[in-house]
């Protein structure tokens, strides 16, 4: 009786111990402690608040990243996809009259298009996931500088334009769009763990004959997981866009890598079967603490490349050992 109360007590405390965030945030905390040594001005609001308003499009770049990766795929396309939502978006805003919400829906409905040739080529084609969302990511990237004739997209010309005053204003103390990556967080949260669909992502990962058996149509589920991936990049894209108000054709260059190495770095498996959002969330924010750590220290910015690669490789050996540690079915 009183084993079963300890047992019982100690659960919640056990339960937090066991997680896997719990295993991101030690290293995350460890960096902070010793850049604060280092140099006593890392630890600042100013300073934390200015890396969580550059942590946010990568944060949801990485919370779609992260769908395929649950069913055992990799989308490598996302930056440019982000890139391509965002400069059509203010392409069709400032040369052809559009008004936002228009131009937003169909810069999104874009993002899907490139998410569902991903999901033809990867799944239905059977072409390798890497070669297929590579093709994809050239394609985007290439088409961002179709709507570039000489002059910014600036969208902060236009006076009449609705959102300019919503994304320079500040909602406790943050912008607009870091609650709108933590409202995707909790709602990609509730997905997963209550949703019948958030199984099936998890089962096609971890076992897609055994999931295909138990009636899952896991190509549909597959489909769905890039398409989902490109739709976050989307928004990601045309957030900045709507943030800096300007239509830039090189917008997400570089953030696919990141997102990955925040995905992985968070506890996302690459064997599929196995993410957290919050996990993710964790990890991107470790990846800029540690970039922004070999600023503050006075490092050479290259090394923060080398940074990414290092934190990634762990990850993945991480990741490979719990692999390992998995009893056979």
């Amino acid at each position: 009786m009183n084993l079963n109360k300890q047992t019982g007590a100690s659960s919640p405390l056990a339960w937090i111990l066991r997680s896997d965030e719990i295993g991101v945030v030690i290293p995350l905390l460890i960096i902070i402690a010793i850049t604060t040594v280092i140099r006593h001005d890392f630890l600042t609001l100013g300073n934390f608040k200015a890396m969580f308003t550059q942590i946010t499009f990568i944060g949801i770049v990485a919370l779609g990243a992260s769908i395929p990766l649950m069913v055992g795929n990799v989308d490598i396309s996302t930056g440019r996809v982000a890139g391509l939502a965002g400069i059509l978006m203010a392409s069709l805003v400032v040369d052809h009259g559009w008004g936002a919400p228009g131009a937003i829906l169909f810069g999104l409905f874009i993002a899907l298009v490139a998410g569902a040739l991903n999901g033809i080529l990867v799944v239905y084609c059977n072409i390798p996931d890497f070669v297929a969302t590579m093709g994809t990511l050239y394609i985007a990237g290439g088409s961002r500088y179709l709507f570039i004739k000489g002059y910014q997209l600036s969208l902060n010309t236009l006076p009449d334009f609705p959102l300019n005053a919503i994304f320079k204003a500040r909602y406790l103390g943050m912008p607009i769009y870091f609650w709108i990556m933590l409202f995707l967080i909790i709602i990609m949260t509730v997905v997963i763990k209550r949703t019948v669909f958030g199984r099936q992502l998890l089962a096609a990962g971890d076992n897609r004959e055994v999931a295909q058996l138990a009636g899952i149509k896991v190509p549909r589920v597959r489909m769905i997981a890039y398409m989902l991936s490109a739709l976050f990049a989307g928004i990601a894209g045309i957030l900045l866009t709507l943030d800096i108000g300007l239509g830039l054709p090189e917008t997400g260059d570089g953030w696919e890598f990141r997102a990955i190495a925040g995905c992985v770095v968070g506890g996302t498996s690459l064997a599929g079967g196995k993410s957290s959002p919050l996990g993710t969330l964790i990890g991107v924010t470790l990846v800029f603490v540690a970039e922004n750590a070999i600023i503050f220290i006075g490092l050479p910015t290259t090394m923060r490349i080398a940074i990414q690669g290092l934190l990634m490789a762990l990850a993945v050996l991480l990741d490979m050992q719990r692999q390992r540690r998995k009893i056979p079915a």
